[in-house]
């Protein structure tokens, strides 16, 4: 009821409201996480999350195995034929340390595909502490649950925990933005 009939604008345009479950403690750019082609808009950056501690731990830390050839077929249907995984590593990040590319064999995929391919629910985020591979399967670590773009969900709740309200909130995930009554 707080927020009813209210929308964010910037420079009196509606904004790219993204969201996210868990930044893993820092946001990122959409033309990092997201493959978004148009310049970042203004009214973000990369931003501390103060995630709320009350997250299920298999979201703010997490751990997911795939098989080998489940990997190269998500490599494939993400724009690279490598072949079976025999190296993986992080490489190209973005300034909160999500990876932009990894490394398979050596050749870039986009991160943010591949997390799709593989599946979000599985590899949760781009967020890696850890990419390792053993025995043909790639194993990688974590934090965070999503893109990390915008506002974390459980940032939010942190922030709401700690008495923010709705527009300080709003205003900590998305800089210089007003927030605009559009009805009642």
């Amino acid at each position: 009821d707080e927020t009813r009939g209210q929308v964010m604008s910037y420079e009196g345009e509606l904004v790219q409201a993204w969201f996210h479950a868990h930044a893993g403690g820092i946001t990122e750019l959409p033309s990092v996480a997201l493959e978004y082609k148009e310049a970042d808009p203004a009214y973000l950056s990369v931003t501390d999350s103060p995630d709320s501690e009350d997250a299920p731990e298999n979201v703010k830390n997490w751990t997911a195995t795939f098989d080998g050839e489940r990997f190269q077929k998500a490599c494939a249907d993400a724009g690279l034929s490598t072949g079976l995984p025999e190296t993986v590593e992080i490489g190209e990040t973005g300034e909160s340390g999500r990876a932009k590319t990894l490394l398979v064999n050596g050749e870039a995929v986009s991160a943010p595909s591949l997390r799709l391919q593989l599946g979000a629910s599985e590899m949760k985020s781009t967020l890696l502490t850890s990419v390792e591979v053993e025995d043909g399967s790639v194993t990688m670590q974590g934090r965070g649950f999503g893109h990390g773009v915008g506002m974390s969900q459980w940032g939010a709740y942190g922030m709401a925990e700690d008495g923010a309200e709705a527009a300080e909130i709003i205003r900590h995930y998305f800089q210089n933005v007003d927030i605009v009554r559009l009805w009642e």
